[in-house]
């Protein structure tokens, strides 16, 4: 599984004393290369990560239609654009390969100091909030199933 952004202690420990193995990354841009370098079944990400985490989960889910304003962004002219500011993408096709290979693999993202937190597969239609409380964020790694019609087993 691949964690991008910080993450509370306990939730690695519990994550670890599961079986999970983590592979970690600070940054987007790191996050973007190790993607890219090795396929995970489950990516965990704290959508505060360099302050624009949830672009990530955009660029690589996002609708045909919107993918194409995200490659103007990206590698054309980018002006004003707010879009993952400061991060280095990965080339074009890079880009292309990762929105194939993760289409069907669960994003899970951490919450922003709430009680719910996002499991996306494929928006909008296999997405879904989940309370803290009801369901923990472990329990949801440890049985997210990618390949399937809905997020979890």
């Amino acid at each position: 599984m691949l964690v991008i952004g910080e993450i509370p202690k306990s939730l690695r420990k519990e994550l670890s004393a599961r079986g999970a193995a983590l592979t970690e990354t600070a940054t987007l841009s790191e996050a973007f290369v190790v993607l890219a370098e090795h396929r995970f079944e489950v990516v965990l990400l704290n959508a505060d990560t360099d302050g624009c985490g949830l672009d990530l989960v955009t660029a690589l889910k996002e609708g045909p239609e919107e993918h194409e304003r995200t490659v103007a962004t990206l590698y054309g002219a980018r002006g004003g654009a707010t879009f993952l500011r400061g991060v280095r993408p990965p080339e074009q096709a890079t880009l292309s390969r990762l929105r194939r290979e993760y289409a069907h693999t669960p994003f899970i993202v951490m919450p922003q100091g709430g009680s719910f937190y996002a499991v996306i597969v494929q928006p909008p239609a296999v997405s879904a909030w989940l309370n803290l409380e009801r369901v923990p964020i472990a329990t949801t790694v440890m049985t997210a199933q990618p390949g399937k019609s809905g997020a979890l087993a």
